[in-house]
């Protein structure tokens, strides 16, 4: 088996394991998202993995993956209609804050900071210790984010 990695010209990358035949793709393979054909991109990985396990036979060597292949963009194809709804359907995804890397959501602060401020004056009500209030600093502090957090979405969505 080899595996074989292909960068698609819209740049989606897609991978999988072929056993080839002939020193070629079995079958005709396609991007997942544009449906470019990417049999040459795949065809000459295929190529270059072969080359490099006939180079030296006998000896001793480490496996090398192939490297991505890119593949030149395709020329534009009218999008079938079901695949234009879909991407219409789909929002845009995008790194950074707000995006698809910001897990935490700006009540999860406000949730957490109040649950810890709660827990706190509890612990000083029931002890009657007053260092349990420090905690309180903590709780202000993560309030003090989420309502950060909020009021930036907030304006990123009205600017869009």
């Amino acid at each position: 088996m080899i595996p074989v990695k292909i960068l698609c010209g819209c740049g989606q990358k897609y991978a999988f394991d072929i056993e080839p035949a002939e020193g070629r793709m079995p079958a005709p393979v396609q991007c997942p998202v544009c449906g470019a054909d990417g049999t040459a991109a795949a065809d000459s990985i295929i190529a270059q993995a072969l080359a490099v396990e006939g180079a030296a036979p006998g000896v001793a060597r480490l496996r090398a993956t192939p490297a991505l292949a890119a593949v030149a963009p395709p020329a534009p194809a009218p999008p079938s209609p079901a695949a234009a709804a879909r991407a219409a359907a789909r929002p845009q995804q995008e790194w950074g804050p707000g995006g698809q890397g910001d897990t935490w959501k700006w009540w999860y602060y406000i949730l957490a900071g109040v649950c810890l401020g709660g827990y706190d004056i509890w612990r000083t009500v029931e002890t009657g210790r007053i260092k349990y209030l420090g905690g309180l600093f903590l709780a202000v502090f993560l309030v003090a984010i989420g309502v950060w957090d909020f009021q930036r979405k907030r304006k990123k969505r009205a600017g869009n």
